[in-house]
């Protein structure tokens, strides 16, 4: 039996000598990561103009380089008139930034023959097979499926599958998602997939690019592979290995007091004005579909259910870097393996050829998990790889110098998407080798 010494000696070793994790990522100067500080202030005026004339809230923009953070800025309070300064470590809901995430558990699942891209998922939902087709949304024309839905279709948007008319569901497909509320946070996962498995699908799988639901279909199909819930496995896979501690679906109301930026402002009109940003006459409001804690159902609820892998995350800036760098690095970081570099060219490789896709902030083709966009004189060069939230949240991955960046606020509707801005800006700030 060990003394309390031996025990004590044996702590203090293991202090010593344990393994940094890859969420450890040191400050570094702009001009050791090769970028010009006085052109990157440029990024910061930018969104300090939108902040006093009161088209956003607050804001964090933060980037990195090879696991070293280079630039921070931020600015404003977590609530309208009040709580803690928001910085790098303040939680944001990501919304659809979400997205990714699953994207790399799927791939992480594949590597390890748990699934595979051409499987349908009716093998693992069966309540989608044999799914009707409404085609561009019209209920008058229905069609049956020529085939099943399968996992690369759901990866990649082109499922057939949609969204209801707050983002871009069309016709009367996306009406009857409004009524039905398929991703209601008060259900189950697999009572929302019986749900959904009853909407018509928009078009025929595979034929058609439609910003859909079916991230939040891999979430549920993800649960029936490993029988844990989908955050067990994103925590698992992801947030573990890389240190990333301010990452989840659910969280305390202590938690949201301190640490979560407030959701959904809006300068529309709504609710009861809450306040104004300093120097603003801009009356802002709390948006009524997401007025904390979100309804009944909310990440602070005991009646939360359903983890939506299409959007329901929230994340602080400093723990999204972390991940990015990781899929900027080839799946690694910092000698932690989360996904295989094959797996993540993958990803980063287009996958709807030969589809008309609409551009969705800056993007001229779609990955596996996130956008891409090409270089404006070269169509065979990436410039960046990218994707945002609808609370104005976005990323991006610069392959040249394996740079990556955030930004966050909190406005609801997306308004002010800044996303491909700060990327110009930040190129433009990139010094010569």
């Amino acid at each position: 039996m060990y003394s309390k010494k031996s025990t004590l000696v044996l702590c203090i070793l293991s202090a010593l000598f344990s393994i940094p994790t890859a969420a450890e990522m040191p400050l570094i100067s702009a001009m050791k990561a090769g970028y010009d500080a006085e052109k990157l202030a440029e990024a910061d005026a930018e969104l300090k103009a939108l902040y006093y004339d009161g088209l956003i809230p607050n804001y964090v923009v933060a980037a990195a380089k090879d696991g070293e953070i280079f630039y921070t800025a931020s600015l404003g309070t977590m609530r309208i008139g009040s709580g803690s300064n928001v910085d790098i470590d303040t939680r944001y809901q990501i919304a659809s930034m979400t997205k990714p995430l699953v994207s790399v558990v799927v791939f992480k699942l594949i590597e390890e023959g748990r699934l595979a891209l051409d499987h349908e998922i009716s093998e693992y939902l069966p309540a989608f097979a044999d799914m009707f087709v409404a085609p561009g949304g019209s209920l008058e024309n229905l069609e049956e499926a020529n085939r099943g839905i399968t996992i690369l279709d759901l990866i990649t948007h082109t499922s057939g599958l949609s969204y209801g008319t707050a983002v871009t569901g069309t016709g009367d497909v996306a009406q009857l998602y409004d009524e039905l509320s398929p991703t209601s946070n008060c259900n189950s996962a697999e009572e929302n997939m019986d749900v959904l498995s009853q909407i018509p699908l928009v078009a025929q799988p595979g034929t058609e690019w439609n910003y859909s639901v079916g991230i939040d279909v891999l979430g549920a199909i993800i649960q029936v592979v490993t029988g844990k819930t989908l955050f067990e496995n994103i925590d698992e896979i992801i947030l573990q290995p890389l240190g990333m501690t301010r990452s989840s679906f659910q969280y305390t109301q202590e938690v949201a007091d301190k640490e979560v930026a407030a959701m959904g402002y809006s300068p529309l009109a709504g609710a009861t004005a809450l306040g104004r940003v300093d120097g603003s006459d801009i009356d802002w409001k709390i948006s009524h579909r997401d007025a904390p804690p979100l309804g009944n159902c909310g990440p602070t609820s005991p009646d939360f259910a359903f983890e939506s892998g299409g959007g329901g995350m929230t994340m602080s800036v400093h723990d999204y870097l972390v991940f990015l760098s990781m899929i900027a690095n080839g799946g690694s970081l910092n000698g932690v393996q989360i996904l295989n570099s094959s797996s993540v060219d993958m990803m980063q490789k287009e996958q709807v050829e030969n589809l008309d896709y609409p551009a969705m902030i800056g993007n001229n083709i779609f990955g596996a998990g996130f956008g891409i966009a090409l270089d404006e004189n070269d169509a065979s060069v990436v410039d960046y790889y990218t994707w945002g939230g609808i609370f104005n949240t976005g990323f991006w991955i610069n392959p040249s110098d394996k740079s990556v960046g955030v930004i966050a606020t909190n406005v609801y509707p997306g308004r002010y998407n800044q996303t491909i801005s700060l990327e110009q800006k930040f190129d433009e700030a990139r010094l010569s080798d």
